[in-house]
């Protein structure tokens, strides 16, 4: 107990990040509707959280570009809000998913909640001992993020084509 709570003091976004996935798996398996708001129908609430997601999504990867070309004074900064932005694109994953659907879509799915899982996993968390781990931890983590990429793209055109 002491080690867990220890690690939600080094890393409160943990917390937040399994509750969100969690959540998201939930509302996915009973297919609940998440109601933002009554003003907007199920197709206006899809857009705008998939708006959201996007905006996110890309946030993410300006954050990773940052890092990778060094164009960062306070890299330390970077990743905390790396972290946190992490956390609230969780929180809107859960806003915006209605059913795991098709085979399309749960792979969409999985895919997301394996990056969310493998960002909850990282260095601070676990303290990893070895290089090497922490290096497959990284290719796992970018490697899936990476792949989210064209999945959504496609997601994307299929939503809005078939509406």
């Amino acid at each position: 107990m002491r080690i867990l709570v220890a690690t939600v003091k080094r890393a409160p976004y943990v917390v937040f990040v399994l509750s969100g996935v969690t959540l998201a798996i939930l509302f996915l398996i009973f297919e609940l509707k998440l109601g933002l708001q009554q003003s907007l129908s199920g197709f206006g609430q899809q857009i705008a959280t998939g708006c959201v997601l996007l905006v996110l999504l890309s946030y993410q990867w300006v954050l990773f570009a940052k890092r990778v070309t060094r164009n960062n004074n306070n890299a330390h900064q970077s990743l905390t809000i790396h972290r946190w932005v992490g956390v609230v694109t969780t929180l809107a994953f859960t806003a915006h998913a209605v059913r795991f659907g098709h085979v399309w879509m749960t792979g969409v799915s999985v895919v997301f909640f394996l990056i969310a899982l493998t960002g909850v996993l990282n260095r601070t968390v676990l303290r990893y001992r070895q290089n090497w781990i922490y290096l497959v931890w990284m290719v796992c983590h970018i490697g899936l993020s990476a792949a989210l990429v064209p999945l959504v793209g496609v997601h994307i055109w299929v939503a809005l084509a078939y509406q």
